[in-house]
């Protein structure tokens, strides 16, 4: 019974555990992403502020509707204007036969009103000194930086999983080779054990080969828990429980000389598309801050009825069309405003210039670490196929008897740790290439972005 549930566990653990390609392990990266999805809201919400900005020029229609009552002289006579309810006796006629400067009473101690004021209103800019256009320029370019940004932090998680996939290729091959150390170890234990029986070599043969076991079967778990390791931070970066293995090292060459990198790089670089993209912002912001030398036209259209109770008379209703026009005749804070705008401009002109710089500084690095790591690589293949023929001669002269059982651990032992390096070189060489394509403004693909 607990072995058929044992095995219904292992099944049922095979069935969900999965092989990976890199494709699939950036897809579902790059799907999955918590960043991405918080920069794609951000594009919308720059969206919604174009809306918004553009909707300024449409103006505000309002359905307003004021219900009052007050006993203050002002508001009372003012409510009796504006419903046409006026007497001369609200100016105190009814008084006439007092002197001149006697207060009339009835206008100066009303009884309290009731007023109700319903009516529509509609406020529209006829023109802002282009200031609503250039806040809509403003922001267009804040979305293609954002944009920018999100194409930016794409390449740079893909980069992420690049390593973390190719990590977990090079502990897979750290494992076989584990494994395969761990079995030769077995034989040579084999053969010192058969030569021990007839006599040809004492028990210290035996004991070395013992010992070199223990050491590869713990090279080996080592190799193993590496290998889960990197396997559980890929399945954190992609999303995708249950990743049992891996496919074969991903890279993508590419070939091209340093100054048609530079070039190249200076047309498609994310990072120079997004700071020519700050230099319109900032050359945009001066055109807003001048506005406020230009005069500033509005118009509000009203139309209500106003009377002491909730009508339809259209004898209580007025309209109101007012065209205004402001200019500002002294302000000094807006030419400090504006020659600020100006030096961030001139700064933002600097800092293109800088990262001009850094980027072909960062190209010469990518090129020259890509370099070594591909001369690193082939000087690692020539090392692991000579530390290879030695091991062979190795075992054929312990066989006849021409080294001890040591001298050949060693050079067992010097045969892995060249296979070790070629790996680890294969390794490097990928990344080195990756940091080329993303530096001359490729993506990982060797593909212009």
């Amino acid at each position: 019974m607990h072995k058929l549930i044992l095995y219904l566990l292992l099944l049922s653990t095979l069935s969900f555990s999965q092989t990976i390609s890199f494709e699939k392990a950036l897809n579902s990266t790059l799907e999955n992403s918590k960043k991405i999805k918080q920069q794609k809201i951000e594009i919308e919400e720059k969206n919604q502020d174009l809306v918004k900005i553009k909707s300024y020029s449409l103006g505000n229609l309002n359905l307003i509707h004021e219900a009052s009552k007050t006993n203050h002289a002002g508001y009372v006579f003012n409510y009796k204007l504006s419903s046409r309810e006026a007497t001369f006796e609200d100016f105190g006629f009814s008084q006439f036969k007092e002197p001149i400067n006697t207060e009339p009473k009835d206008l100066n101690y009303p009884e309290s009103r009731k007023n109700f004021n319903s009516k529509i209103t509609y406020n529209i800019p006829l023109f802002t000194g282009f200031k609503l256009s250039n806040q809509e320029d403003m922001i267009s370019l804040q979305k293609k930086a954002e944009e920018i940004k999100l194409n930016i932090n794409v390449n740079h998680l893909s980069l992420e999983v690049l390593k973390a996939y190719n990590n977990s290729v090079v502990a897979k091959k750290f494992v076989k080779a584990a494994q395969e150390a761990k079995i030769a170890v077995e034989k040579y234990e084999t053969i010192a054990y058969e030569f021990y029986k007839e006599g040809l070599v004492t028990k210290i043969d035996k004991k070395q080969a013992q010992v070199k076991k223990l050491n590869a079967q713990s090279t080996l778990i080592e190799a193993q828990n590496n290998f889960e390791l990197s396997l559980a931070y890929l399945s954190f970066l992609t999303g995708i429980e249950n990743i049992s293995d891996v496919e074969e090292l991903k890279s993508y060459e590419v070939d091209i000389n340093e100054q048609s990198a530079f070039e190249k790089a200076l047309e498609t670089r994310d990072e120079i598309k997004i700071i020519k993209t700050a230099n319109d912002i900032y050359k945009k912001n001066i055109s807003l801050n001048r506005a406020s030398y230009y005069p500033n036209i509005y118009s509000h259209l009203e139309y209500g009825i106003n009377d002491n109770k909730i009508t339809s008379n259209d004898e209580k209703d007025y309209y109101l069309a007012l065209i205004g026009i402001k200019i500002a005749l002294f302000d000094p804070s807006r030419a400090s405003d504006l020659e600020k705008s100006k030096l961030e401009y001139k700064k933002s002109l600097l800092q293109k210039q800088e990262l001009e710089d850094s980027i072909k500084l960062e190209i010469k690095k990518a090129k020259l670490t890509l370099k070594a790591k591909t001369k690193v690589l082939k000087e690692k293949l020539k090392a692991k196929e000579l530390a290879l023929d030695v091991l062979e001669q190795s075992k054929l002269m312990y066989k006849n008897k021409l080294i001890s059982m040591s001298e050949l651990l060693k050079q067992e032992a010097i045969y892995r740790n060249n296979e070790a390096l070629y790996i680890l070189a294969l390794y490097e060489k990928s990344l080195a290439l990756a940091t080329l394509n993303l530096a001359i403004g490729n993506n990982l693909f060797g593909e212009n972005i």
